[in-house]
């Protein structure tokens, strides 16, 4: 399986939103890579990883579907880690 990494931002987001988000991306098999969040002006970027999804429109379809669960604006970026090639 693929690996994704996705960073999502929301924006005006309280700690109660974040902990939303949190539990939506576990929910479906995202895991975070450090709780050490990256803060930035427009607000909280957090990063997750996972290997459940075969295509990019699947992961960018549920990272969305996370994300709208707090109701605030949010944006993403995901990128699919490249192959290793075997030995």
């Amino acid at each position: 399986m693929p690996k994704f990494t996705t960073s999502i931002r929301l924006l005006k987001a309280t700690e109660k939103d974040y902990a939303q988000l949190y539990r939506e991306m576990k929910k479906n098999d995202f895991n975070p890579v450090s709780r050490n969040e990256k803060h930035h002006p427009a607000g909280i970027t957090s990063t997750f990883n996972s290997t459940r999804y075969k295509s990019l429109f699947d992961t960018t379809s549920a990272v969305s579907q996370a994300a709208a669960t707090t109701g605030r604006k949010y944006s993403f970026t995901v990128i699919k880690e490249k192959a290793k090639p075997e030995a």
